[in-house]
């Protein structure tokens, strides 16, 4: 079966279960068959069947908030093998030519389906080495200091063989070569150097456990449009406002695919239009709460500033899309079951320089972080649809007196009050890996972090459903 490629955010779990809300549904069925930290390998049921399949590849990449490319995958090369031909110490220079000389048939092949055209043709390629991780050795010592110039040669060498008048290469930073040390080429790259074009490539090998699949770039993300949106709005609070990528995301845990501007989603921690801004770009019909009268006037300011920035339609009763409202009163704001969705980051505490000692970590939680997160989901299952989710952030707070953070367990409060878990990750899905680095340490993933290296409250995300049997606080 043919396989499509994905290459995946920083946060390859939560990117994988993304990927995966997507690939359960109608549109974009398909299933995971290999995966590292970098890259996910994707068999879909009928989409490559479809005439225009490209056009929907690239309505997925925009719909995704953790995946950089999407590429197809036109050769493999099994692991051992590779190692083989490449490995950390030569013992046998016949026996490493005998490999070497079968991968550059293996690209032959491959060369013919990236460039149908090439005779007499300019052509223009990058080549972008994706590890299992890349802090190994193997990756640092042998994929790109001996890897990476053998495929740039030997890419070129078979072009121009084939008749192209060209066959140019992107060079790395030689320093970055040498040190080992080199990033593939970024989304931006790809969209900077034109290559999506037909002359024009980013020649993907994406290594597994498995192998190394050899594939194409067929679109990429666009960071500079979300990056714009993100630093160019009026109003931003730095120390409380979370990234795009992490806001699409949110928004796709809660599994609406199609007809989004049908689906009425919520925020009730609006502040600055984090997740509001991006949840209109994705065609949301969206609505925002907060407590603080001065984050809604700065939510409406960025708002109209998207609008205007991207030429769309005025939102009617804008006012009342985003309002001042109190948690506890938050049901007797909106009609019963009168939302499909809601996606929100609570106020998680105090932005700390320093790691609290326990029993300050306690005293927040305790005092206020669980309270708070009582009243959330009391209120939300009145005004939730049955069936609907809830994305949701809760802390797990580093603390200075014991190497364990301090979590609060939010999933027995959302029990407590009509809701049920929703896995991210599950094995029936994902299969598990060898490597120790790569392994869900559990069948199902209820949560996934997302943090910073030193950050001391970090975020855990969840998801839950609203159970079909109605409501329990009527």
């Amino acid at each position: 079966m043919e396989q499509i490629i994905f290459i995946l955010g920083s946060n390859w779990k939560l990117s994988l279960a993304e990927l995966d809300v997507f690939l359960k549904s109608k549109t974009f069925k398909g299933k995971i068959v290999d995966y590292s930290s970098n890259i996910a390998v994707v068999e879909f049921e009928k989409l490559l069947e479809e005439k225009y399949y490209v056009d929907k590849l690239e309505q997925l990449q925009y719909y995704l908030g953790g995946t950089q490319k999407i590429g197809r995958v036109f050769e493999f090369i099994n692991l051992n093998f590779l190692k083989q031909a490449f490995p950390v110490h030569i013992h046998n220079f016949n026996e490493v030519r005998e490999k070497r000389d079968r991968i550059k048939r293996d690209l032959d092949n491959a060369l013919t389906q990236i460039f149908p055209t090439i005779k007499d043709k300019k052509i223009f390629f990058a080549v972008s080495i994706y590890p299992e991780l890349f802090d190994k050795d193997y990756y640092k010592n042998v994929l790109v200091k001996h890897f990476l110039p053998f495929l740039n040669k030997t890419i070129s060498k078979k072009l121009k063989k084939k008749g192209a008048k060209k066959a140019i290469y992107f060079r790395y930073p030689q320093e970055k070569i040498d040190s080992g040390n080199l990033n593939p080429i970024f989304p931006h790259h790809v969209i900077r150097y034109e290559l999506l074009k037909e002359h024009r490539a980013e020649i993907i090998f994406g290594i597994t456990e498995e192998g190394c699949y050899i594939a194409r770039t067929f679109t990429a993300d666009n960071p500079n449009f979300k990056r714009k949106i993100d630093e160019k709005r009026p109003f931003k609070d730095y120390k409380d406002s979370i990234p795009p990528k992490l806001a699409i995301m949110m928004l796709n845990f809660l599994k609406i695919v199609k007809n989004r501007h049908q689906n009425k989603i919520l925020d009730l921690f609006v502040g600055n239009g984090d997740i509001a801004l991006f949840a209109l770009v994705e065609d949301f019909l969206f609505y925002g709460t907060d407590e603080d009268q001065e984050a809604i006037k700065k939510t409406i300011k960025n708002v109209k500033w998207l609008q205007n920035e991207l030429k769309l339609d005025p939102i009617p009763n804008l006012n009342e899309r985003f309002k001042k409202v109190n948690l506890n009163h938050l049901s007797n704001k909106f009609d019963p079951q009168f939302f499909d969705g809601i996606v929100t980051k609570p106020n998680l505490g105090p932005f700390y320089t320093e790691k609290p000692y326990y029993t300050q970590a306690v005293e927040l939680v305790e005092k206020k972080l669980q309270p708070m997160y009582k009243k959330i989901f009391k209120e939300t299952e009145k005004i939730l649809k049955p069936g609907g989710r809830i994305c949701i952030i809760a802390p797990s707070i580093s603390i200075m007196d014991d190497k364990k953070d301090l979590r609060l367990n939010i999933e027995n409060i959302a029990i407590q009050n009509n809701f049920k878990k929703i896995p991210l990750i599950t094995s029936k899905r994902i299969a598990n890996k060898s490597n120790e680095h790569l392994q869900f340490r559990k069948n199902k993933l209820y949560s996934i972090m997302d943090a910073k290296k030193g950050q001391i409250i970090k975020r855990k995300l969840y998801v839950f459903e609203k159970k079909q049997n109605g409501s329990m606080n009527n």
